[in-house]
């Protein structure tokens, strides 16, 4: 059916496949295109219309069960609280007062102290920080063998095994000798080598110069390091070592200031300068 007037006796369609193959299958799939539109907007509507019907059947066969979620009770309306001013009391007068003596001055001092000892409040508890110390002992390290000493007859105790010769001339005070040989550094000699200032010197040197490594302080480590090393002949310090490690770099630090020591004092033996091991121990050690 046309919605065209009449005037317009042909359709559309007809205009366009005027002069054409009508029936090739276009032609018929325009004509039957509002039939195809009817049938799929009733198919819609009619599901559409059994989905809310089943719905709705399904609620009234199936009611949902209603859960109370509390109990009901009976509310009381109260009448708000009345507040009764009274009127204030009269105060009973005071007995006229004595008249008052003057206070020594001494007297009203202490008096005045004890009231401002109870206006001062209290502060927080601080807890204390660990305070590092380093303690070098009051012993000569000299004293602190570095290992076994040798005994022999030429060179004494403490000496290295040395050798030597000796001749008199018949009838004459001449003599002639030849110097020990050396083969490593003396642990005792006839004069020990010496920091400059003595003692006290060295242990504020140590003080003065030594720092507690961090990762000591936060592992709670502390202890005594032996540090072993030789004064040469020159006074100069060579050859720094620890026996035995306590780790976290306190034996790295007590390297460190033993290296950059100056110069001592070199030891004697024969009166001639040597070089002598000595083996310093340092305690690390927390408050």
């Amino acid at each position: 059916m046309s919605f065209l007037p009449a005037i317009f006796p042909a359709s559309f369609d007809d205009l366009v496949f005027e002069g054409r193959n009508q029936t090739y299958g276009a032609y018929q799939l325009r004509q039957a295109y509002k039939g195809h539109v009817r049938q799929a907007m009733g198919l819609m509507l009619g599901l559409c219309a059994l989905v809310f019907l089943g719905g709705t059947a399904w609620q009234r066969l199936h009611p949902v069960a209603v859960i109370p979620v509390g109990r009901s009770f009976p509310v009381t309306p109260m009448a708000p609280p009345t507040y009764v001013a009274e009127a204030p009391k009269p105060k009973p007068s005071a007995p006229p007062a004595a008249p008052s003596r003057p206070r020594p001055a001494a007297a009203a001092a202490p008096h005045a102290a004890a009231s401002m000892a109870t206006l001062v409040a209290k502060d927080k508890l601080v807890i204390p920080k660990p305070v590092a110390t380093i303690e070098v002992p009051d012993i000569p390290p000299s004293l602190v063998a570095a290992g076994p000493a040798t005994i022999s007859d030429i060179g004494g105790l403490g000496a290295p095994t040395s050798t030597g010769t000796s001749k008199l001339a018949t009838g004459s005070e001449s003599s002639t000798s030849t110097a020990p040989a050396v083969t490593g550094p003396y642990l005792v000699v006839e004069k020990m080598p010496e920091f400059v200032g003595g003692m006290e010197a060295l242990m504020r040197y140590l003080r003065n110069h030594l720092r507690y490594p961090s990762a000591a302080l936060r592992e709670q480590a502390e202890g005594r390091v032996y540090v072993s090393f030789v004064v040469r002949a020159d006074g100069t310090i060579a050859d720094i070592s620890v026996p035995k490690s306590l780790g976290f770099g306190l034996d790295e630090e007590a390297q460190r200031v033993v290296s950059q020591m100056p110069a001592w004092t070199p030891g004697r033996q024969s009166n001639q300068a040597v070089a002598v091991r000595f083996t310093l121990p340092i305690t690390f050690k927390i408050q």
